[in-house]
Parts: C-alpha cells; structure tokens; sequence
C-alpha cells in the first residue's frame, strides 16, 4: 500500500533548462510524506510539540531518470518500508503521465526532543502508515568518500531562519541546492542523481562550509551519470553532510 499526493510544479522551482531544481524535487518527496502523516495518523506539527518527538533524516538516495520541467503534474507516491531497532525507512517514487521520473529510498531516526535519545521501532506505533517493501533503487543508498579526496573551497552559507524548520536546523532538502551551485559549469549539466549522509545538524545561526571534489567518473555510484561530484560541509567546525550527486550533460 502506498499514499499518493498530487502537484503541478510551479515557475520559480525551476531553473534555464525548466527543470525542477534539487531542492525542489527533493521538497516534493518531502511534503507528500509530511501529507501522508497528516491524513493518516498526526500532523508532524503535533508529533513535535505533544509527544516531543523529531523525525531526523540520516540518509537519502534519489535516482532521477528524467528531469521535471514548469506546471507538470507530477504525482508522488510514499510508504514506510519496515523498521529495524532505531531506524525508520521511508521511500518514494514520483510520476509524470504514468512515467516514474525519480525514485528515493531514505533513512530515518526518531529522537526524543528533550532527552535527545533515540526512539525505538517498537516504541512508536507506525501500524497505521502505508506500508510496502524497498524498492530496487539503480544507485547504492550507501557510499563512502574516498580517504583521499583533494578538496575545492565551494564557499560558505550562513543557515538564516528561512532554510531552518521546527525542529531548529536547516531542514534536510534546503542543502540540495547550496551544494548544487557551488559546481563549476553547473548549467552544463542536468542531475541524475542526489546521495546524501547527514551526519551533524546546522542549526540557526551556524554558517555552512562547502568543499567538493573535482569531476570524477562514476564508477558504481551513478551508472547513468557522465561524472560525479564528492561533497563534505562543516558546521560549527563539526562534520554535518557527506554527499554525492550524478551529472550528465545536457544533450
């Protein structure tokens, strides 16, 4: 079982090419969850502030086969894949005209507000969420960047109250486009792909650092991509964000 929310993309989530930018496409994975909690058990609003709880992204994988252009109407499936010990899965797939334009698979924590543990699967009642198997992603959902990546200064973003949400930090589908405009020659390129680890929040305040890689080749991480890009940010001088995203030139 799966739930389905849907959109028409709108003309400022675009950029020259009419194609949804990264933040955008990841924003609507994000809301059609955040819908399918409202309609099936607790608006996330409610979670936060009576259960004192915070759902807290620790990986996302998106393959895109295609990119997205203005007013399509996308629809956007989401369901819980089943939890193990602390960890909480969720996945998405997007269509256009019946088309799967993007697929996700993404990992989840559930903490506790107030005491900053982790909340146990078996601890929070998710029975009354769609519920469905992992789908067959083309991209590996886990990676690692190589010991010895050579790093390019991509600049700094100060984390402003508008790229922050309720739970107090910049909220996990702001970053996609920071990292995406710090490439050199970006315009060059369209996405097929977006791997995220967030390993540290940025909370209100921090100023993000950027560093990313050179272009690389792909190897296993994206086989539908012409090259890749490495990222590592810093918050507060802490480890916040390991990613890497999939290029193949425009044709």
């Amino acid at each position: 079982m799966k739930y389905t929310k849907s959109f028409e993309t709108r003309s400022y989530e675009i950029d020259r090419h009419d194609a949804l930018t990264p933040t955008a496409l990841v924003q609507y994975l994000q809301e059609t969850a955040d819908h399918q909690m409202h309609d099936t058990d607790k608006d996330y609003g409610l979670i936060y502030r009576e259960e004192r709880k915070a759902f807290v992204v620790s990986r996302m994988s998106v393959e895109i086969m295609r990119p997205v252009c203005k007013y399509a109407h996308v629809d956007c499936d989401t369901w819980v894949v089943p939890a193990k010990a602390a960890n909480f899965p969720r996945a998405y797939e997007l269509y256009l005209e019946g088309d799967l334009v993007a697929r996700a698979y993404s990992n989840w924590a559930l903490v506790d507000v107030d005491t900053r543990k982790l909340v146990l699967q078996s601890e929070y009642d998710m029975s009354s969420y769609p519920e469905d198997r992992e789908p067959e992603m083309g991209i590996p959902t886990r990676f690692r960047i190589p010991k010895t990546m050579e790093w390019n200064d991509g600049g700094t973003v100060p984390v402003t109250l508008t790229l922050t949400d309720i739970n107090g930090h910049m909220n996990n589908a702001r970053y996609y486009n920071c990292l995406y405009d710090c490439i050199p020659n970006v315009e060059e390129y369209c996405i097929t792909s977006l791997n995220m680890r967030f390993v540290h929040e940025a909370p209100l305040g921090s100023e993000l650092k950027i560093l990313r890689s050179d272009f690389l080749e792909p190897g296993k991480l994206d086989p539908r991509a012409d090259k890749i890009v490495y990222f590592k940010t810093e918050a507060n001088g802490e480890d916040n964000v390991h990613a890497v995203f999939g290029l193949k030139r425009w044709e």
